[in-house]
């Protein structure tokens, strides 16, 4: 069974110079995105840079989920790329979720068998409480580690769509390994998702070259070359004839 899909209207801009006019103006709002890439990849930041833009040029609200990182590092990664959590704090919400999270007294049942099922539960709660537009899972991998999967066609189907019907853009990051070009762990991520935006690094001589590619948007004329992507201080940005 393939995911409804809803028409949408807007977009939300990626904020990499010359990527967005490329894919008729940035992703569109309310699909599901999965930014892949191996390590080092820069998916992390990738992923911050679209939140922290959107805070700060269009007021849009954001929240970033890490199921990895920890947060405190995260934030200093992300300053010395030049975003600062404390520009956008009325706006954009980092929230750590390595541990099982506490509702009063009594622990949400985030344990083997259960985090996508809580995940879900909790990110509705978020969506309640701060209505936010934009949402960052980082990552999916770490999701499944914590998860029993029997049926991985259905439950991500329904992950997927239960996002979709929050009404908010989800960019959900997924590691891939070297040895392997899927892209996500069960084969079945990369056509239930809306769009995929793949991030990879090559070795360049005596250095390493990092490049983006939009391998897939639905409803959405977009180019399909592998990018060179530079980060400066003037931020994301790929480099295109």
């Amino acid at each position: 069974m393939m995911p409804e899909i809803k028409k949408v209207k807007g977009r939300v801009r990626t904020y990499v110079k010359d990527l967005d006019e490329r894919m008729e103006g940035g992703v569109p709002k309310g699909y599901v995105v999965l930014v892949c890439g191996t390590a080092g990849s820069m998916k992390s930041s990738f992923t911050f840079n679209i939140l922290y833009n959107a805070a700060k040029n269009e007021s849009v609200k954001g929240l970033y989920i890490s199921l990895e990182q920890e947060r405190d590092s995260l934030l200093r990664q992300m300053r010395k790329l030049g975003m600062n959590i404390k520009d956008v704090k009325e706006l954009v919400t980092l929230i750590e979720l390595r541990e099982p999270i506490k509702r009063g007294s009594k622990e949400t049942l985030f344990k083997k068998g259960n985090w996508m099922e809580a995940l879900f539960t909790q990110i509705q709660n978020y969506k309640k409480a701060m209505d936010f537009e934009i949402l960052i899972i980082d990552s999916l991998d770490a999701l499944y580690a914590l998860t029993t999967i029997e049926d991985p066609r259905i439950e991500i189907f329904h992950f997927f769509r239960g996002l979709r019907n929050l009404g908010i853009t989800t960019f959900i990051i997924t590691e891939m390994p070297q040895s392997r070009k899927e892209f996500g762990k069960y084969e079945v991520e990369s056509f239930l998702s809306d769009g995929i935006i793949h991030l990879a690094i090559e070795r360049l001589g005596n250095t390493v070259g990092r490049f983006v590619n939009i391998a897939k948007m639905r409803e959405t004329k977009h180019a399909t070359d592998f990018f060179p992507l530079v980060v400066d201080e003037n931020g994301f940005a790929i480099i295109a004839k």
